[in-house]
């Protein structure tokens, strides 16, 4: 590694502990309830999502014309300025304004903060040294994340703003690391960047249709329902609220993430390491039947048992996660591939755009269970016809199997 590659590298895992110090990860809730409604809060999570889905469909192409270096640098400054405003607010009308601002800013800086280090590093194709460094970055993200989201919520009882002062700002100060860091790139004309436009949405419109054929299509039930449910309770407001429903306070709450991310890297290193003993339809079945059962768990006064349902939610999302993405990528053709995961995550994240108001409505009536009942019996339909797509998708592989082998080769008569 050349002396410039070394310079970037550090670079890039400073820009990654900075970009994950989210202080407020454990009590963000806990603070909006000080000045609005639960029903509130869920609308404000579906205004703000709804408009970073949106934002998300034109930020590539801005990024070519632009330059993902101006880019990353506007998309965390948003990011951050959004929370600083919210730090401030104390109405739904300011925290929409904030939400919204940082949702932009995060679509911005989607993807291209990566692409912008990969670029400049220029590592051998042949070399382990980018996924050796992003391996390492995830590693200092997650314990400065699990640090930050403790201290967070001891901060909480101080001063609610503090943690959400401190998130903002080190992800504005992240813009200092990367300003150094050039697009040295072509950057695309204004009517390149329309036609490409106009060619992304194109992509979108095919990516559906990939997911309607059968390879795909046994898969979506599980992405909506469970991989919608993990999204909730990751990025929305539902972990908070089975949080507080299961009487943590805001500093044990922290505490309780923090733990479940140490445990669930323990859960990642199993599975890295016993890889080819674990079978896909057996995990996918299995955490998504561990996903609805959490759900219906909650509807009884577990207390600190609750502990189970979180930790199961939070695990279930990052393991998940690599099976799901080696059946889309295996499952696609190289040229729709990177469209067919763009509208795999489109599919997981739009669920919450509506089950937002949902969950904060129903919480604030103190129904839940309604929402908790009725998500898990959509997942369990979600498994049966994943279930029954599977069994009919082994068949068909059979038989083309089969077939090949009973395929007489030509015998050339020369």
């Amino acid at each position: 590694m050349t002396k410039s590659q070394k310079w970037l590298s550090t670079r890039f895992l400073i820009y990654k502990l900075l970009t994950n110090l989210w202080f407020l990860g454990a009590v963000w809730l806990y603070f909006y309830r000080i000045y609005i409604t639960d029903s509130q809060v869920g609308i404000l999570d579906s205004v703000a999502f709804a408009i970073g889905l949106m934002a998300e469909v034109p930020s590539g192409v801005m990024a070519d014309k632009f330059g993902r270096d101006k880019m990353v640098r506007l998309g965390q400054f948003l990011a951050g300025s959004g929370l600083v405003i919210q730090a401030f607010g104390s109405s739904l009308g300011q925290f929409i304004f904030g939400q919204a601002t940082m949702m932009i800013g995060v679509s911005f800086v989607s993807g291209a903060d990566e692409a912008l280090f990969f670029d400049n590093l220029k590592f051998k194709e042949s070399s382990p040294d980018w996924r050796k460094l992003i391996t390492r970055g995830s590693q200092i993200a997650l314990i400065g994340g699990m640090f930050a989201t403790i201290f967070g919520g001891w901060l909480h009882n101080i001063d609610p703003r503090i943690p959400w002062i401190l998130t903002g700002f080190s992800l504005i100060s992240s813009v200092a690391i990367v300003w150094s860091v050039k697009d040295k790139r072509v950057k695309a004309d204004k009517k390149k960047a329309f036609f490409e436009l106009r060619e992304h949405l194109l992509g979108i419109k095919n990516g559906f249709t990939e997911f309607s054929k059968q390879k795909l299509a046994l898969y979506v039930p599980i992405i909506i329902t469970v991989q919608g449910l993990f999204y909730a309770a990751g990025w929305g407001l539902l972990r908070l609220v089975l949080i507080d429903r299961f009487h943590f306070s805001p500093f044990v709450g922290s505490i309780v993430i923090a733990s479940c991310s140490l445990i669930t890297v323990g859960i990642l290193g199993y599975m890295h390491k016993n890889a080819d003993n674990l079978s896909e339809k057996r995990v996918l079945t299995l955490i998504a039947g561990l996903a609805a059962t959490s759900l219906l768990l909650s509807i009884a006064n577990i207390g600190w048992w609750g502990y189970i349902v979180i930790l199961t939610l939070y695990a279930g999302e990052h393991v998940l996660v690599p099976f799901m993405s080696e059946v889309l990528n295996y499952r696609t053709d190289e040229s729709q591939r990177a469209t067919v995961l763009s509208v795999g995550s489109f599919l997981r994240t739009l669920p919450y755009v509506a089950l937002a108001p949902i969950i904060g409505s129903l919480n604030s009536q103190n129904k839940l269970e309604y929402f908790l009942v009725a998500w898990s019996i959509l997942i369990a339909i979600a498994i049966t016809i994943y279930l029954s797509l599977k069994k009919k998708d082994a068949k068909i592989s059979l038989a083309k199997e089969k077939e090949e082998e009973l395929r007489v080769p030509e015998v050339s008569t020369e």
